[in-house]
């Protein structure tokens, strides 16, 4: 009953522990922790301190039964009880050493733990760009030194685990041999010998004194590791929450009567958005002395160009970024919100209204809110022209749904065709507002705005198909539970999968060293009763052979604890997780469409394989061991008592085995559901602001809490489960110790004391090692789930670029940058073909600009030839060669340069890293890159590094590095969009530039990369492109949303125009003048 409620008391904890911090992320500022340091705290801290109660409980327990058993010792050897208290006292000098020492490491521990789990998110939620960037291999490789760094450091917190053992393991050891050893040379001194009643009865209440004792000086590193996680989770509790310092304005509805209906303006009309003297930032101010008012109502439209503070104004308004002067007053509270890159919850599609990843869904599920006011961040600029334009009237024309519903928005764009129609333009610029007012009024001062606005588009967005399986992703999830629950019997494959992990040398000495602790552990009963019964004779040699199989039996133990936390647990920690590693970076695209990332990013496994499955090992080989040398004894001793032992051997089989068929079970579902409490904590952080603008932020809390709930059904149903076993195995112990005592009755006259002992203390301890050993054997097979996913996962995922032949290239191959197509089809998934019978000749050193609506097919071209969408029929030539032939790897490192639509940038990671992720270029070769992108001064102007003088390009040091490069980006000044694209070019150039050294010309692709940027920034690329890349010689294959400006970066006879529909190709032209240009700019 006591462990039931103990159990109860642990769940409670935990759960209430994960839903105070979730509870904080949920009223934390969007951008003020990481998916690492939230996922890390939720689950490995918080699970060290599910069993404080516990620990409080057991520590004045135990030292009741200490001070009970120190009372029946007295009663046994007189004065000399006081000896197991000294000896307590001195081993825990061990424990105070640990616990000075413990909390400092776990916590490095759980830092480094925190650092890997960061960098593994980042890689899985921009995994398409990594792939096309070819960077899967420089991320796995980081991803593993940082889980080195990580074993590292637990291999520090192993190394004071081992000395504590080693001391606990002596106090229960030496206690017993040192206790009796005194007592009998003082009982020979007075003529008395050793009896065996007083032998036997000593050592066991020793055991009852140094067992409670090991306890509480156990509990010290457990409780220094518990407090580690509470103070990490202290403090983030801790942290400034997120304060609402927006003012109300009253609620009023629009007056229809004043709206002007020619141009759908408002006149006369109360305000719903009113800011006055509004200051963003402290140092460097992104917006200052702001005044802006949008009618209740009306269209306002933010344009300015890149970096010039439209998305910060937004979130301003969200009341998610705190201004440091000025007010902002709204007419309610709750907001329809559509950011950048629209956020998307698993779930049904009825949910997915709630919150959709592509752009129709944002905008229905804003729409579906009927908020007061719409905030759209930039949302059109994933459409083509045409759709654009649909959406744009249906939404804000003068018969629009959002007029009719008089809806206030604000849209972020930059396309000037749409000035007309709003109420109001606000013009940003230099951190200020240039202009505002409505379009008849600042149309004036055109010149002044052209600079960074753009007329029509065309874009095109090739979308996985299979991403709409995203919400079925539970479904699979449940798909795979079922697969655990079907196994209900042990897999013998995963002992050797896990044990593949570990050097046959370590195996060795572990099961070496388990064996001699358990021959050594269990001799000295056997001495024991050969020494009683002498009556005396021989003390000294019997006490000092009882002294040294002690010693031997400790430095065993000891020997062993060393094995599995130093040389196996890190050993197989890093090669499973290599291992891995490897099977999700080697995965196709299509695998992460159909995978959430809480399911592949949950930490349990690791966490499994790094603590509970070496513990379970080491501590199910000594049980083994332990139980048949008891066994053997046993049948020295008493030959009449192991008859008892087929039967109960039996009985304990047929036990575990109803235990383990239920137990596996019940602990797969639970890994699995634990997956769905990560997949909550990854959601809430990358959706926060859009939650919290549409007032859900109650309905995430309620969502976490079931997730919570769903995760401790079945661990609370497999340690009710465990209690069974409990019981059932101390009521087997019961009655065989009843067995024995009454059969020492019966045959009283023919047993002798010392036989009557061993055989007793044997079968007690062998009865304890029974229970132990099924406990931990069950333990070993529940945690054995970790490695059933593992190898479940290595045997289902298929391997990207399978049908590869490998052929090996001429080292400077591709040299010239020829391409062709011959007859591609290609689809994501059968029966929707995403290109038909593509045939294209892309000569050396030409730009080709690829264009179409939406779906027709222009991405999908670039992803053929990065080869993440392998063609069903035809073939794609690169220098004469297919490169169907040619390894994934070398394919995409070698051949190809691209520049996603996605910039990435990592900003846990150095300026060095993310600009050359080989680290092969010299630093000047990256500033050179910076400089040419504009971005130097973004880095280095003002910025200070250790040692407190400024950055600037002369900090080079003697070895040559510039000391900033090896900052990491969180440090620097947050990028715009339009600047993370720009850092995203710089890395194209340094790759570039690498290649070309090498001999290589790689073709540059570009996917998109300028579809949410102001003409500015974006006409900066195109220039970029030509003078590093184009004029250069590069093949380059642009897919373009906005044709206007490339005006004048093509030329006629060498650049070309190509134009994709339904998958096919509709025509190419190649000799062009440029009023053809402005032809396909009106058509997109």
């Amino acid at each position: 009953m006591y462990q039931h409620r103990i159990n109860r008391l642990k769940l409670m904890t935990r759960s209430a522990l994960v839903g105070l911090i979730h509870d904080k992320i949920m009223k934390s500022p969007s951008k003020a922790y990481d998916n690492g340091e939230a996922t890390t705290l939720m689950n490995s801290d918080a699970e060290s301190l599910d069993g404080i109660a516990e620990m409080v409980h057991e520590t004045w327990a135990q030292v009741i039964e200490v001070l009970i058993g120190i009372r029946l010792l007295a009663g046994q050897v007189g004065w000399i009880w006081p000896l197991p208290l000294f000896l307590i006292y001195l081993c825990s000098y061990m424990s105070r050493y640990a616990a000075k020492h413990l909390q400092p490491r776990q916590k490095a521990w759980s830092n480094a733990t925190q650092n890997r789990i960061a960098a593994t998110s980042s890689m899985l939620s921009a995994i398409k760009v990594v792939k096309m960037l070819g960077l899967q291999q420089n991320f796995a490789r980081r991803i593993q030194e940082l889980r080195g760094a990580e074993l590292r450091t637990a291999s520090k917190l192993g190394w004071i685990m081992v000395y504590y053992n080693a001391s606990a393991n002596a106090l229960g050891i030496f206690s017993p041999a040192i206790t009796l050893a005194i007592y009998a040379v003082i009982s020979v001194a007075r003529g008395v010998h050793l009896e065996t009643e007083t032998a036997f009865t000593t050592m066991a209440i020793l055991s009852m004194i140094t067992h409670p004792a090991n306890m509480v000086m156990t509990i010290v590193p457990r409780a220094a590791t518990a407090f580690s996680g509470f103070e990490r989770i202290q403090e983030f509790l801790l942290r400034e929450s997120l304060d609402d310092h927006r003012g109300t304005l009253p609620n009023v509805s629009t007056n229809r009567s004043s709206r002007n209906l020619a141009y759908g303006h408002l006149k006369n009309s109360n305000p719903a958005i009113q800011i006055r003297q509004l200051r963003i930032g402290h140092k460097s101010p992104v917006l200052e002395h702001s005044d802006i008012e949008v009618a209740a109502g009306s269209l306002a439209i933010i344009s300015g160009p890149t970096g010039s503070g439209k998305s910060t104004l937004l979130r301003a308004i969200l009341g998610e970024v705190l201004p440091v002067q000025g007010t902002i007053s709204l007419s309610a509270r709750q907001i329809a919100y559509c950011a950048q890159k629209p956020w998307l919850p698993n779930g049904t599609i009825k949910e997915a209204i709630r919150g959709a990843t592509e752009i129709y869904n944002a905008l229905a599920r804003a729409l579906f809110s009927k908020c007061d006011i719409l905030l759209l961040d930039d949302t059109f600029s994933g459409l083509d022209g045409e759709t654009e334009q649909i959406i744009f009237d249906n939404l804000f024309g003068v018969t629009g749904l959002t007029r009719r519903l008089e809806t206030t928005v604000v849209l972020v764009c930059n396309s000037s065709q749409y000035f007309q129609a709003a109420d109001h333009v606000v013009v940003l610029g230099d951190h200020r507002i240039i202009d505002q007012g409505n379009w008849q009024d600042i149309r004036v001062k055109a010149a002044s705005i052209a600079k960074f606005t753009s007329g029509h588009r065309t874009r095109d967005k090739a979308v996985l198909s299979a991403n709409s399986d995203e919400l079925s992703a539970h479904l699979r999830a449940k798909d795979e539970t079922e697969i655990d629950l079907a196994r209900q019997t042990g897999d013998p494959a995963l002992y050797g999968y896990y044990l593949s992990s570990i050097d046959f040398m370590n195996i060795f000495f572990l099961i070496t060293s388990t064996a001699s602790y358990a021959l050594f552990i269990t001799i000295p009963q056997y001495w024991l009763r050969l020494w009683t019964e002498l009556g005396g004779r021989n003390t000294a040699f019997y006490v000092g052979g009882f002294l040294f199989l002690s010693s031997l039996s400790w430095i065993s133990t000891s020997a062993q604890m060393w094995s599995i936390l130093i040389r196996l647990a890190p050993q197989s920690g890093s090669r499973l997780h290599q291992r891995l590693l490897h099977i999700v970076t080697s995965a196709p695209l299509s695998y992460f469409s159909k995978t959430d990332n809480g399911s592949i990013l949950n930490s349990q496994d690791i966490q499994l394989i790094d603590k509970q499955l070496p513990s379970a090992l080491q501590t199910a080989l000594t049980q083994i061991f332990k139980l048949l040398m008891q066994i053997i004894l046993l049948c020295m001793a008493e030959k009449w008592l192991a008859v008892s032992l087929p039967a109960s051997m039996l009985l304990v089989y047929v036990v575990q085995k109803v235990y383990l068929r239920t137990s596996r079970q019940l602990r797969s579902l639970e890994l699995e559901s634990r997956a769905g409490v990560f997949l909550s904590f990854l959601e809430c952080i990358e959706g926060l602001e859009t939650i919290r603008s549409f007032g859900w932020s109650r309905a995430a809390i309620q969502d976490n809490m079931r997730s919570i709930d769903n995760s401790q059904r079945p661990e609370f149903l497999r340690l009710c489960l465990q209690r069974w076993l409990n019981l059932v195995l101390d009521l087997l112990g019961a009655a065989v110790a009843t067995s024995v005592v009454a059969v020492a009755v019966a045959f009283r006259g023919h047993v002798s004391g010392g036989q009557v002992g061993i055989a007793l203390n044997v079968m007690l301890v062998a009865s304890s090692t029974l229970l132990k050993l099924v406990e931990n054997w069950t333990t070993l097979e529940t945690s054995l789930g970790a490695i059933a996913r593992l190898k479940r996962l290595e045997e289902t995922t298929a391997v990207e670029g399978g049908r590869s032949w490998n052929l090996e290239p001429p080292e400077k191959w591709p040299s010239r940058g020829h391409i062709k197509f011959k007859n591609v089809t290609a689809s994501y998934e059968p029966g929707s073909v995403a290109l038909r019978n593509l045939n294209l000749d892309v000569t050396a050193g030409q730009k080709l600009i690829v264009c179409g609506r939406t779906g027709s097919g222009k991405s999908t071209l670039l992803l053929s030839l990065l080869r993440l969408l392998e063609p069903e029929s035809g073939q794609v030539e690169l220098d004469g060669i297919d490169i169907r032939h040619v390894r994934l790897d070398l394919l995409r490192r070698r051949c190809f340069v691209a520049v996603s639509q996605e910039p990435l940038v990592l900003p846990n990671e150095t300026l060095r890293f993310n600009l050359d992720p080989d680290g092969s270029m010299p630093d000047d070769v990256l500033v050179a890159a910076l400089n040419k992108a504009g971005l130097w001064s973004h880095f280095f102007e003002g910025h200070t590094y250790s040692g407190g003088e400024p950055a600037t390009a002369l900090n080079i040091s003697g070895s040559g590095r510039h000391p900033m490069l090896d900052q990491k980006v969180s440090l620097f000044r947050k990028l715009s969009v339009g600047r993370s694209q720009l850092f995203a070019l710089c890395r194209a150039l340094v790759k570039a530039s690498s290649l070309r050294d090498s001999g290589v010309k790689p073709i540059v692709l570009l996917d998109e990369a300028t579809y949410s940027l102001d003409p500015v920034t974006e006409s900066t690329i195109h220039r970029i492109i030509d003078d590093e890349f184009t004029e250069k010689g590069h093949t380059v294959i642009i897919v373009a949303h906005r044709l206007g400006p490339l005006e004048k970066h093509t030329k006629a006879g060498r650049d070309a125009v190509a134009t994709m529909a339904d998958g096919r190709l509709e025509q190419i032209i190649a000799d062009f003048e440029p009023v053809i240009l402005q032809h396909f700019t009106q058509v997109g």
